[in-house]
C-alpha cells in the first residue's frame, strides 16, 4: 500500500510559454515564499443524456475540459508580475537595478509543473496558464500575501522532473508597506490594504477539440480595499464626497495613489515594490462604531490605470 502524500512533499515551479499551451521545457521560477495551492480544479463538464421512457441516464458525455488553479504566496521576488501585467519589464541602473512593469494588452502564458512525491513521484504540467485575478494584501501583524487565480487550457503528466528551485529573495511583512494618497502624501495608521487586478480572461474553444485553444483577456479592472483608524474627515471622507464637506454633484478623481513595499535599506540592499495608480475614486465608505472598539474607516476604491510597478533590487536580468 502506497503512503499518502502531504503538502510537504508538493512542489510548484513555472516557465514562460512561447506558444500558447505548448509546454515550456524550462521551469525555473517560483512564485515566492510559503507557496500554497489554494484550489486546483479540473472539470470535464459532463452532460447526462436521457431518453424518453427511461428515468436513468443512458450516457454521460464529456464536453469542454476546464482547469483552474489558485496559488497563494508571500511577496518576495517580482517576476510573477509579468504574468499579471503581460510584458517583461524594462531594466535600468546597476546595483541596485530598477525594473519597470507596465500594462500590456496581452498576457503571457505559463507552463506550471506540480510535483507530488510519496512513494513515487506524480508530476503534472498545467499548460496555457494565465492570471485571471491577482490579489495583494498587506495587514497589520501579517506577512504581505499575493494570490493568483489562474485559468489553464490543458494538462499532461510529465515523465521528467525539473530541478528543484528555492526562493532567494527576502520576504516582505506589513512593516514594509505604506500607502500614499495621493502619491507623495503618506497616510498614517493604515490597517489593511488589498489590491485586486482583474484581467477578465475567457477561454476560447473551437470545433474539433474539447481543449481550449486561446485565452484572451478582455477589459481590465483595478480595485482596492483600505481600512484605517478614523482620525480626520479630510483624508478619505472628503475625497469620497468629492473634496467638499458633503456629497458633490461631481466627484473629482484623486489623481494618484501609490502602494509601496520597501525594506528601508539603500543601494544594493534595497528591495522595493512601488505600485502607482492613477484616476482614483472612493466607491464606498463604511464606518461602524462601537464604544468598545476603535472607529475604523473601511473603503472600497476603483482605479482606472496602473501607470507602473517599479521594482528595485540587485538582480540585473529580469526573468
Amino acid at each position: 500500500m502506497a503512503n499518502p502524500a502531504t503538502g510537504a512533499t508538493s512542489e510548484l515551479r513555472y516557465g514562460w510559454e512561447t506558444s500558447y499551451a505548448s509546454e515550456q521545457g524550462t521551469k525555473d521560477k517560483v512564485f515566492g515564499h510559503g507557496t500554497k495551492i489554494v484550489t486546483l480544479t479540473r472539470n470535464n463538464n459532463l452532460e447526462s443524456v436521457f431518453n424518453v421512457g427511461q428515468r436513468n441516464a443512458q450516457a454521460l458525455a464529456e464536453k469542454q475540459f476546464g482547469g483552474s488553479l489558485s496559488v497563494e504566496f508571500i511577496l518576495a521576488n517580482p517576476w510573477w508580475l509579468r504574468a499579471v501585467l503581460g510584458a517583461a519589464p524594462s531594466t535600468t541602473g546597476a546595483g541596485p537595478y530598477t525594473h519597470t512593469y507596465s500594462e500590456s494588452n496581452t498576457i503571457v502564458s505559463m507552463s506550471i509543473e506540480n510535483e507530488i512525491t510519496s512513494d513515487t513521484a506524480s508530476v503534472t504540467a498545467f499548460l496555457g496558464c494565465k492570471v485571471n485575478t491577482c490579489v495583494i494584501t498587506a495587514a497589520v501583524g501579517e506577512l504581505v500575501k499575493v494570490r493568483l487565480d489562474m485559468i489553464y487550457a490543458n494538462e499532461a503528466e510529465d515523465t521528467s522532473v525539473a530541478a528543484d528551485v528555492e526562493e532567494s529573495f527576502a520576504l516582505f511583512s506589513f512593516a514594509f508597506a505604506t500607502l500614499e494618497f495621493p502619491n507623495g502624501s503618506t497616510i498614517n495608521d493604515i490597517q489593511t490594504v488589498e489590491i485586486t487586478i482583474n484581467n477578465n480572461a475567457e477561454m476560447v474553444y473551437g470545433l474539433g477539440s474539447r481543449i481550449g485553444q486561446q485565452l484572451p483577456v478582455k477589459n481590465r479592472s483595478y480595485t482596492a480595499r483600505i481600512s484605517r483608524t478614523f482620525e480626520d474627515a479630510a483624508t478619505f471622507l472628503e475625497a469620497f464626497y468629492g473634496l467638499g464637506t458633503g456629497p458633490d454633484t461631481i466627484v473629482e478623481e484623486t489623481a494618484t495613489m501609490e502602494v509601496n513595499f520597501d525594506n528601508g535599506l539603500t543601494t544594493t540592499n534595497q528591495r522595493k515594490f512601488a505600485f502607482l495608480f492613477t484616476g482614483v475614486k472612493i466607491d464606498e465608505h463604511n464606518m461602524p462604531q462601537d464604544s468598545a472598539a476603535l472607529v475604523i474607516e473601511d473603503l472600497s476604491l476603483i482605479m482606472r490605470d496602473l501607470t507602473s510597478v517599479i521594482v528595485t533590487n540587485n538582480t540585473s536580468a529580469a526573468a
